[in-house]
């Protein structure tokens, strides 16, 4: 099969790794600390740990050198330092910024005491920014919903219908769950083509509890914007299939998301979906997710 070129427009790519949607904007002027609370809630850890040294340094080497420009600033420590005078303003820095106070330096003048005050205002509320910040992440609901790589096209009842499954990978109780599954086009309007979603009847849309597992199911019938593809598999083209689930989380009681999306190489007509659900010697429900994605005839 020759491997399909990459459409610009395609919403799988978020959908599936999770990140967001390439876009340029033109013509809008931007100012990047408009957005600042919300660029710093998609930084990875990694980054957002990084960031935050990297300021930390930053923001002491800022006020070491501040403290420099007034020789006398700063007590003489009882014991003589081998450190140059800018790395004990900068270590200086540190300790006030951070509430240590050793003891071994401190500030004698009016300009040095009055830094310090600018210096602790300014620190505290850099630290409870910074604190927000991670427990807005920490505290973020999340998701382990788990979807099968591959949607499958198989009779149900004589109906030709469009199945994918789901999983709770937490197997604790989701309340309320709901899904919706969309079908992404392209279709022309007044002569113009644009992309819009059209969306997929199913046979079940809420579940009261999702604990373990959950067949989604669309029927083709007559009026379903599936139908055409019945005979003719390749109107697919840059079709694709957009998963939403959501419910809420009986541990946080918060509303959590999980989202998939399907292209045309990744339905398999004709085929079922391997069993996965089985009970132990002890009674006990088991869930093979090693099979979880693997389809087969039938």
């Amino acid at each position: 099969m020759a491997r399909r070129a990459p459409n610009p427009s395609s919403l799988a790519p978020m959908m599936r790794d999770q990140g967001d949607i390439k876009v340029r904007p033109l013509g809008m002027r931007g100012v990047w600390g408009e957005d600042l609370y919300h660029r710093l809630m998609q930084l990875t850890w990694p980054r957002l740990g990084l960031l935050f040294a990297a300021g930390f340094l930053a923001f002491n080497l800022l006020f070491g050198v501040l403290y420099r420009l007034d020789p006398a600033g700063l007590s003489e420590p009882h014991e003589p330092s081998a450190l140059p005078l800018l790395a004990r303003d900068f270590f200086f820095s540190v300790h006030t910024v951070a509430t240590i106070g050793y003891g071994n330096t401190y500030p004698v003048s009016a300009y040095a005491n009055v830094l310090v005050v600018a210096e602790i205002t300014v620190g505290i509320l850099i630290f409870a920014l910074t604190t927000g910040i991670a427990f807005a992440r920490f505290s973020r609901p999340t998701a382990r919903i788990l979807f099968s790589e591959i949607a499958v096209v198989r009779e149900v009842g004589g109906t030709p219908t469009l199945m994918l499954r789901a999983a709770n990978q937490r197997h604790n109780l989701i309340y309320s769950a709901q899904v919706e599954v969309s079908l992404l086009i392209d279709d022309m309007f007044d002569g113009k083509p644009m992309r819009r979603f059209v969306d997929l009847e199913l046979l079940r849309h809420r579940n009261p509890v999702f604990a373990l597992t959950w067949t989604i199911m669309h029927p083709i019938d007559a009026n379903s914007p599936l139908h055409g593809w019945i005979e003719h598999q390749s109107q697919m083209g840059n079709a694709e299939i957009i998963v939403v689930l959501s419910g809420t989380d009986a541990s946080s009681g918060q509303t959590i998301y999980g989202r998939w999306a399907y292209r045309a190489e990744n339905v398999r007509w004709g085929m079922r979906f391997a069993d996965i659900l089985g009970i132990d010697e002890q009674g006990v429900r088991t869930i093979d997710y090693e099979r979880f994605h693997a389809v087969e005839e039938g």
